[in-house]
């Protein structure tokens, strides 16, 4: 393969700069960006409180409570509904058409099956954690603390409200709650450090009181929202809540939750899958390599959040080529911005662990660099992916959507037992690296092959008549 002439370098270089004018990925990155305002300092708000705790309990119970932590968040995490796609795909045509009682009972079905869903999970947590507690190498002498931190199971579970906000473009107010548990946290963290309390109990209340507080400020933003355009729903929808009106709605919440809770057991298990391994200590370093982590999969979980409303409006109008477009724009670009930091962490990243953690480096947290320099490396793969799956879900290919998940997780969770098994963090770092590449290599042939397709389709189907035009509802 002969290397490009200068002449046509230039010519793609300028193309690509042109696209600081495409008004839809502009809006996209605004939005994205107010999240990420948000997300950011709660992600440094929490890693201050990371400090307070370690230096406080130790790595040992830092590693204990990380691994309790986790087990509650995985179950929450892997029966919960994800109403908030359901809520900006089937609320956008609900608007689309102003069909307001519509809206009312989608929003009504999937509030009841949130609040479902965080009983069922606080249930199962409950149920099984004398069982896990052996299996994650924590002392069922915590038995009475993790059934204690179960309660986190409930605040796993706000997504309706959330879905509402999003619909509705109000990432501003997303971006202005998201610090305030994150910052409770922090408070109540240094007021036990500097009291010289040395209690895992008391660290694990804050941290339940910051997640409790967080969720209830979003379902209050929601509610609001939905009361001050008129849409909340009445005691009837309520009462009697039904999926009428919304066509596949059942199938799209069943599959939909079935893909998530996959992809959760294949990203979110590993800290239990440390924990086996490697015991409380090595559940603590790698939890700092996932905070260091979260530098990109903050932003990529937030860029999904921000993206999809966007293709779910583009695939409703069938403006496939303008949907093609934001898929390959979006995904470009936001590797491109992936790989200066993880290359800015590789120069810098053991001065700043070491300066971070400068009180506890004798007890060895300066060890998180390989792996989080490996998760790290692993996140610009996911911002690469980034707009693919949502890309498929408002496509409405729900069920392809679980059949890649169902292939994918039966690869990367036994892949992810044997490194962690054999090479210990950097063997989980490093099986984190494959998940993802072979995950975006499956999704991002999967998207662009079902995009040209349509696209074809379109090309040769007679012209019928025009796609509704009614403006996307917006953000006050």
């Amino acid at each position: 393969m002969q290397p490009q002439p200068p002449a046509a370098r230039r010519r793609w270089l300028a193309r690509v700069w042109a696209w600081r004018r495409d008004a839809t990925l502009g809006r996209l990155y605004v939005n994205a960006g107010k999240l990420f305002t948000g997300q950011a300092s709660g992600a440094l708000l929490g890693l201050a409180a990371i400090w307070f705790t370690t230096a406080s309990l130790g790595l040992t119970l830092f590693g204990v409570l990380v691994a309790i932590q986790s087990f509650t968040k995985l179950v929450g995490n892997t029966l919960k509904f994800s109403t908030w796609e359901a809520i900006v795909k089937y609320g956008a045509d609900d608007l689309s058409r102003d069909d307001r009682d519509a809206f009312r009972r989608l929003v009504a079905f999937n509030t009841l099956l949130d609040i479902g869903t965080a009983f069922a999970a606080f249930a199962v947590c409950l149920g099984i954690a004398w069982l896990v507690l052996p299996l994650i190498n924590v002392s069922r002498e915590h038995f009475w603390f993790a059934a204690f931190m179960c309660l986190g199971a409930f605040f796993t579970v706000s997504a309706t409200p959330v879905g509402v906000l999003r619909l509705f473009d109000r990432f501003g107010l997303l971006a202005l709650a998201e610090p305030v548990g994150p910052l409770v946290r922090l408070c109540l963290c240094a007021l036990f450090y500097y009291t010289g309390s040395h209690d895992l109990w008391v660290f694990g209340a804050a941290f339940l009181a910051s997640s409790a507080l967080d969720r209830a400020i979003t379902v209050c933003l929601g509610w609001r929202e939905l009361r001050r355009r008129g849409l909340a729903p009445r005691w009837r929808d309520l009462r009697s809540p039904t999926s009428s009106g919304h066509p596949g709605l059942w199938k799209f919440v069943l599959a939909n939750n079935a893909r998530t809770s996959l992809g959760v057991l294949t990203k979110e298990s590993d800290d239990l899958i440390v924990a086996a391994f490697a015991g409380p200590t090595g559940v603590a370093l790698w939890k700092i390599a996932k905070r260091v982590s979260s530098a990109l999969s903050v932003p990529a979980r937030l860029f999904v959040f921000a993206v999809f409303p966007q293709l779910a409006r583009l695939w409703s109008t069938r403006d496939y080529r303008a949907f093609r477009r934001l898929v390959v724009r979006s995904s470009i670009t936001s590797t491109a911005g992936a790989v200066a930091i993880v290359v800015l962490f590789a120069v810098f990243g053991p001065f700043l662990l070491q300066l971070f953690f400068f009180k506890a480096t004798q007890q060895g947290f300066v060890a998180a660099f390989e792996p989080g320099l490996l998760l790290l490396s692993s996140r610009v793969v996911t911002m690469l992916m980034s707009p693919f799956l949502p890309a498929l879900t408002a496509m409405g290919h729900v069920v392809r959507n679980l059949k890649l998940a169902l292939v994918l997780a039966a690869v990367t969770v036994p892949t992810m037992l044997l490194m962690t098994w054999q090479f210990g963090l950097t063997g989980a770092g490093i099986s984190r690296i494959l998940a993802e590449v072979l995950t975006a290599s499956v999704f991002g042939w999967t998207v662009m092959h079902a995009i040209n397709n349509r696209i074809r389709k379109s090309a040769m189907a007679p012209p019928g008549p025009p796609a509704s035009s009614a403006p996307a509802p917006a953000g006050v």
